[in-house]
């Protein structure tokens, strides 16, 4: 279905979903290490505070790209890419599509650095952004003149998607094709996501298009009648399912 795991996008993408796979960095700060063991007690609790400098998270990794496109989207801290381009220095909602060649990711900040990468076949993008939205400020129920993927790397909501309302949450990727109408109900905390607009196809119009001021969307890629069935079946509400 539309909305995929990092699992199931393995198994069941559609042949227009030109995301591939994703997953969330996360780079500790370098820090100075304890030479000291760790000795928990009973409970599994350790009994001081310094128990991150004795197992820190790395600080840094190599990404060497097994897919044509290769991206990193930074959504907290700071980090420095080294690659065949040079060094450049990223911060938040900054990103940067890794060479064939590789490259080095290293945290350069004072804490730590969240990362989401993304992994798939596109041409290029025309938008690539963070999302947030928070009780009482949901997002528009609109369809776009091309397709655009979410990867939810925090918080839980209801999803509206062509007229379902599905329940989502970190770790699950939506993907609209052209014309499919999305959206969220009031969440129920708030959500952050990587929004990721593809070319403009047909009319071209940017933005956020809605039924009442733009008409009713054409939907421009196949869902299968058992991918809607699927959906629905996941829905906790009203649905609208074609045909």
């Amino acid at each position: 279905m539309p909305i995929y795991t990092r699992e199931s996008l393995q198994t069941d993408r559609l042949p227009w979903v030109e995301i591939e796979d994703f997953e969330f960095i996360h780079l500790g700060r370098v820090m100075v290490m304890n030479n000291h063991s760790v000795q928990p007690d009973a409970s599994g609790h350790v009994a001081y505070w310094g128990y991150y400098q004795d197992s820190p998270l790395a600080s840094s990794m190599r990404i060497e790209p097994k897919h044509d496109k290769d991206r990193i989207t930074v959504v907290s801290g700071q980090v420095q890419v080294e690659s065949e381009h040079g060094r450049v220095t990223l911060h938040k909602r900054d990103y940067y599509d890794i060479p064939a060649s590789g490259a080095t990711i290293t945290n350069s900040g004072q804490s730590m650095a969240e990362l989401v990468r993304v992994m798939g076949h596109w041409d290029h993008t025309i938008r690539n952004e963070i999302c947030m939205f928070r009780p009482g400020n949901p997002c528009d129920y609109h369809y776009h003149d091309g397709d655009e993927y979410w990867v939810i790397f925090r918080g839980h909501f209801t999803l509206d998607y062509n007229g379902m309302k599905i329940p989502v949450g970190p770790g699950e990727l939506m993907a609209a094709g052209k014309g499919i109408p999305h959206g969220t109900l009031d969440t129920e905390e708030v959500m952050n996501g990587i929004v990721m607009a593809m070319p403009l196809e047909d009319r071209k119009r940017d933005g956020h298009l809605n039924h009442k001021n733009q008409g009713e969307p054409t939907i421009g890629r196949d869902v299968p009648q058992q991918v809607w069935d699927d959906l629905a079946a996941r829905s906790t509400g009203a649905t609208v399912i074609p045909e």
